[in-house]
């Protein structure tokens, strides 16, 4: 099993997209109005990259989340706020009463994709 993870950041959500040059993007897809970044990421520096994702937010209610290959990591990051998880949705409680108070409605929390194998690009 890798010890590798992956995101999707929203172009809209980034105040610099200069920073993707930082990030190993992998994968590139448009949606409506947004591009939106498949990056990958190696366990050990997840911290590092949410710091540096968190720093060029926009104000606003986003989030983004790190899961892994198959699902039994799944990390969600609001600006303010960490929630470490797996991919049951039973075990989502904390991060989706956390995203409805920063007005992020229930239906946008569903962190898909949970697993590598749910990717779509």
């Amino acid at each position: 099993m890798s010890k590798e993870f992956h995101a999707i950041i929203v172009d809209k959500s980034l105040k610099d997209l200069g920073i993707l040059n930082q990030l190993n993007v992998i994968g590139e897809t448009k949606d409506g109005g947004w591009v939106l970044y498949k990056i990958s990421v190696p366990e050990e520096d997840i911290d590092k990259t949410t710091r540096l994702i968190n720093e060029n937010l926009t104000e606003g209610s986003w989030y983004y989340h790190f899961y892994n290959e198959d699902g039994s990591k799944l990390i969600i990051v609001f600006r303010e706020k960490i929630c470490k998880t797996d991919n049951n949705p039973e075990n989502w409680e904390e991060a989706i009463k956390y995203g409805q108070s920063i007005n992020i409605p229930k239906e946008q929390l569903d962190f898909c994709p949970k697993t590598f194998a749910e990717e779509k690009y």
